[in-house]
C-alpha cells in the first residue's frame, strides 16, 4: 500500500521545502519544529501542526528527519517527548540530516529491534535546489523499505539512488560534501584572481558557466558571489560540521586529505569573524582581503575592476 501520512520533524532551511513540496504532491503532512513560527508558516499551505516530535509520530506511515546534527537527531528520537515514545512496529524514519556514518548505524539496529525501521537517506542538493524538487536522495537501510519509500522521494526529489546498507549513504553524503567544498574553493580563487586582475565579471562568469569549468556553484552563486550577496543556501556554520566530518573520517581511515583540510581551516575562519550563518561562500571576503581587493563591491555591476 502507498504511503500517503508523512510527518516532518525539522522545518529549517531544507526541511521547509520538503514539507511545502509534499504538501504540493498531495501528501497528508504535519510538521514540528522547535521554532513555532516555522510550524505556523506552513499551515496556511495545508501542514498540520504537531506539537512534538512523539506527536507527529501518532499515525504517520513515514517521518522524515531534517536537522543540523547528531545531537539534534538523537534528541528528536530519544528525548522526552521523541519519536520512540510514540513509534509502533513497521513505521519508518528516514533521516535526511548529514550525520556521522557510525552513529546511525548504531540507531539503525536499535531501532530495528522494536521493528521500527531507520533509514539513513541524506539530500544533495541546497534549499534553492530543493524548493524547485531539484534534490538527490541517496538512502542506505533494508531494500525492501527503500523500495517503500521511493515513491514518495520521487515525488518531491529529482533522483533517488540506492546506496547500500544503513550508514553507506551517510558517508556518501559526506564524499559529496566534501567535494563541493573543494569546487567551492576552486571557485572562490578562480572569481578572485580574476577580479584581481581586471577581468571584466560579467564576462568571467559567463565563460565560466559555459566551458569545461562549469559547475552547479558557479551558476547558483557565482552571480551572488561576485555581487558581494552571501545570503545563506548553505552556512558557514553547517559547512564546519559538516566538512569536520569528512575530515574526521578520513583520519579513521588512514586518508589524508590535505586540502579539505586548509579549507576547513578558512571557514573556521569565517566562523570566528561572526559569519557563522552567511552562506559558506563568504569565504570569498578572506580572499579579496588576502589579495588587497575588499570592500570594492559594485552596487549592481559586482566587483569593480582593479585600480577604480
Amino acid at each position: 500500500m502507498a504511503i500517503t501520512r508523512v510527518s516532518v520533524i525539522g522545518l529549517g532551511s531544507m526541511g521547509t521545502p520538503i514539507a511545502t513540496r509534499l504538501l504540493n504532491a498531495g501528501f497528508k503532512v504535519r510538521g514540528f519544529d522547535i521554532i513555532r513560527r516555522k510550524v505556523s508558516d506552513l499551515t496556511r499551505l495545508g501542514l498540520h501542526p504537531a506539537a512534538s516530535a512523539k506527536d507527529a509520530m501518532r499515525g504517520a506511515e513515514l517521518i522524515l528527519l531534517s536537522l543540523p546534527n547528531w545531537t539534534a537527531v538523537e534528541e528528536a528520537v530519544e528525548g522526552r517527548n521523541g519519536l520512540l515514545s510514540e513509534a509502533q512496529r513497521g513505521q519508518i524514519i528516514l533521516d535526511t540530516s548529514t550525520v556521522p556514518p557510525h552513529e546511525t548505524r548504531v540507531m539503525a539496529t536499535k531501532l530495528a529491534r522494536r521493528g521500527i525501521h531507520w533509514m539513513d537517506a541524506p539530500i544533495s542538493g541546497s534549499s534553492s535546489q530543493a524548493s524547485l524538487g531539484n534534490m538527490v536522495f541517496m538512502v542506505g537501510g533494508e531494500r525492501s523499505v527503500f523500495e517503500k519509500v521511493k515513491p514518495v522521494l520521487n515525488r518531491i526529489g529529482k533522483k533517488t539512488v540506492y546506496v547500500g546498507k544503513n550508514g553507506d549513504a551517510a558517508m556518501l553524503k559526506l564524499v559529496v560534501n566534501h567535494t563541493l567544498y573543494l569546487n567551492q574553493a576552486a571557485a572562490i580563487e578562480g572569481l578572485v584572481l580574476g577580479v584581481k586582475a581586471g577581468v571584466n565579471p560579467e564576462i568571467m562568469l559567463d565563460v565560466l558557466t559555459s566551458g569545461a569549468a562549469a559547475s552547479d556553484l558557479i551558476s547558483s552563486r557565482g552571480k551572488n558571489m561576485l555581487n558581494g550577496n552571501f545570503k545563506p543556501t548553505g552556512s558557514v556554520d553547517i559547512a564546519v560540521k559538516d566538512l569536520a566530518l569528512s575530515l574526521d573520517y578520513a583520519r579513521r581511515l588512514g586518508v589524508m586529505l590535505p586540502v579539505g583540510a586548509l579549507y576547513n581551516q578558512l571557514l573556521l575562519k569565517a566562523y570566528y569573524n561572526g559569519w557563522g550563518r552567511s552562506d559558506a561562500t563568504v569565504v570569498m571576503r578572506i580572499y579579496a582581503e588576502m589579495a588587497g581587493i575588499a570592500g570594492r563591491y559594485g552596487k549592481s555591476h559586482g566587483w569593480r575592476r582593479a585600480g577604480k
